[in-house]
C-alpha cells in the first residue's frame, strides 16, 4: 500500500474513533445510554456494563491520540484493529444469539445491532489493519497529494459516522418491500 493510501486510512480511522469517542464522552447522558446498550447486548455481567464502557471509550480516545502522532500511528492502527475485531464479535454474537440491541456507536442512538454493522466494521479493519501492518510513513515532498488523501479518509469517516446506518435502512426498506402489483 501507498503511503498516501495509508495516511487517508489513517485520516479515516482517527476521524471515525474520535466522532465515536466525542459522540459517547460529550454527556453524561450519551454515556449512560452507551453502557445501557452495552447491558443489552448481554456481553457482561449487568455491574460491568459501565466499567467496559468507559474502557472502550478511552480505547477510543487512545486510538485517536496514537493516530494524530506520526511515531505512534502504527500503535493507533493497532489497538483501533483490536477494537473494531472485539467489536465484530459482539455484533456476531449479538446477531447469531438473537439479541435486539441498539447500538450507540458514535454515542446518539443508532441502529440495532445487525448484518450491516458487521460489514461496517469489517469495512473499517480493512482500513486499519494495513496501517498496524505496514506503519503509517508519512508522505514526503506531496503536499497537495497528502491533503487529498486526508480530506478522503475525513470524508469516508463522515460517511460512515453519519450516513452509513441511514442508507442501508433505507436500502434495505426499498429490498424488502413488497413487490408493488402493476395494474
Amino acid at each position: 500500500m501507498t503511503g498516501l493510501v495509508l495516511l487517508g486510512c489513517r485520516a479515516l480511522t482517527l476521524a471515525v474513533f474520535a466522532a465515536a469517542f466525542v459522540g459517547k464522552a460529550r454527556s453524561a447522558t450519551r454515556f449512560r445510554g452507551f453502557a445501557e446498550s452495552i447491558r443489552r447486548l448481554a456481553v457482561l455481567p449487568e455491574r460491568t456494563a459501565v466499567p467496559a464502557g468507559a474502557l472502550v471509550v478511552a480505547g477510543e480516545g487512545t486510538v485517536v491520540v496514537l493516530l494524530a502522532l506520526p511515531p505512534a500511528a502504527r500503535a493507533g492502527f493497532a489497538l483501533a484493529s483490536a477494537l473494531l475485531v472485539l467489536f465484530i464479535g459482539i455484533a456476531v454474537r449479538a446477531v447469531h444469539g438473537g439479541v435486539l440491541a441498539e447500538c450507540r456507536c458514535f454515542g446518539s442512538k443508532g441502529a440495532v445491532m445487525g448484518q450491516a454493522m458487521i460489514v461496517r466494521n469489517l469495512l473499517l479493519l480493512a482500513a486499519a489493519l494495513p496501517g498496524a501492518l505496514a506503519g503509517a510513513p508519512v508522505p514526503a515532498g506531496r503536499p497537495v497529494a497528502a491533503a487529498v488523501a486526508v480530506a478522503a479518509g475525513a470524508l469516508a469517516a463522515w460517511g460512515f459516522a453519519r450516513w452509513y446506518d441511514r442508507l442501508v435502512s433505507a436500502l434495505m426498506r426499498r429490498l424488502l418491500a413488497p413487490a408493488r402489483n402493476p395494474g
